[in-house]
């Protein structure tokens, strides 16, 4: 067990988290805000290199910084603040702006819960084949800002119907287009010794990026709520105001992530064509592997003689190779299943 990794990773990301919620009642230029933000960074790359120098790290460098596998964290983690900003911000604005109940507030997200399920299906299962991650992804990314972008219109008075479905269903839609390709992605060609790591990744990218998220904005938005009580005159809707002003600031904020998601899409994950090779790869690459390659050192057996009956040496039996299955909620990690080897061709003399 790699016991400085596990320590490392946990501290660091505990300081940052710590320090962008602390900010939400301190401030920015609070010691302990500066201190923990600080301190999370330095215990971060303290993490790295502790990870350079394990014989058996908590997370091989070697994954992440894989160009195919790094841009899919990345859009799963920036996705993981968005989505957990959109459910935390919009539930306060049906509930404490709009009076809208516990209950009907849930129901009211259902639209978009089912865009995802359609969207992931649909694009893990028939998109991801034909377009490629780079497609999708990106392209979810320019529904999520899209949606995002129609939240920042809202007011006291607004409607369900009229400025939240919308964009609920156009970002359902996205975020389906990014988790499930994202998580395939996230799994395509890596080597059998990592596939563990590899996909554990896919939720930690998620659940870091909500903690972040949440604390991040949250900052933001109550800032920006403070700024316009300070600016503007009281009067009985100016709280309500105040707080949705606040909410459709961290809405900016969450559009302008996704529009780096984005370019980063573009400019990281593959096309169709190379998603195919990292797979064809992987799936390669165990049968490839003979006794000989996997033992540099072993001394090559001798010969055996002309008189002598060769003997009859089954071959072993081939590894299977994984790929990963369409996954269709955002919560799930990936899951990788045998897929059944081609029939081995008969060769001359055999």
């Amino acid at each position: 067990m790699d016991w400085p990794g596990a320590v490392l990773a946990c501290a660091g990301l505990f300081l940052i988290v710590f320090g962008f919620s602390h900010a939400e009642s301190a401030g920015w230029a609070a010691t302990l805000t500066i201190a923990s933000l600080a301190g999370g960074v330095v215990l971060l790359a303290g993490f790295v290199a502790a990870e350079r120098r394990s014989s058996h790290p908590l997370l091989p460098l070697r994954v992440i910084l894989d160009r195919t596998r790094g841009g899919a964290y990345v859009s799963v983690f920036i996705t993981g603040i968005a989505i957990f900003a959109t459910f935390l911000f919009l539930t306060y604005y049906l509930q404490e702006v709009k009076a809208e109940s516990p209950l009907a507030t849930g129901l009211l997200f259902l639209p978009m819960v089912g865009c995802i399920l359609i969207s992931s299906n649909l694009s893990s299962i028939a998109l991801l084949p034909r377009l490629g991650p780079r497609v999708l992804i990106a392209t979810g990314m320019l529904l999520g800002t899209a949606g995002m972008a129609y939240l920042t219109r809202l007011g006291v008075t607004s409607s369900y119907v009229s400025d939240v479905l919308p964009a609920l269903l156009v970002m359902g839609l996205g975020f389906g287009m990014i988790f499930a390709p994202a998580i395939n992605t996230a799994t395509a060609g890596v080597a059998r010794e990592d596939s563990g790591v590899a996909s554990a990744l896919v939720n930690t990218m998620q659940q870091v990026g909500g903690s972040i998220g949440v604390s991040a904005l949250s900052t933001i938005a109550l800032s920006a709520t403070a700024s316009y009580l300070v600016s503007h005159h009281t009067g009985s809707l100016a709280p309500a105001a105040a707080a949705t002003h606040g909410y459709t600031t961290a809405f900016t904020v969450s559009a302008a992530l996704f529009g780096v998601g984005f370019v980063l899409a573009i400019v990281l994950l593959p096309s169709k064509h190379r998603l195919a090779e990292l797979r064809n790869a992987a799936a390669a690459s165990p049968a490839a592997a003979s006794p000989a390659a996997a033992s540099p050192g072993a001394v090559p057996a001798a010969a055996p003689s002309a008189a002598a009956p060769s003997p009859v040496v089954p071959a072993p039996a081939p590894q299977p190779a994984f790929e990963a299955i369409p996954v269709a909620l955002c919560s799930c990690s990936p899951i990788v299943i045998a897929a059944p080897e081609p029939a081995a061709t008969p060769t001359q003399g055999q």
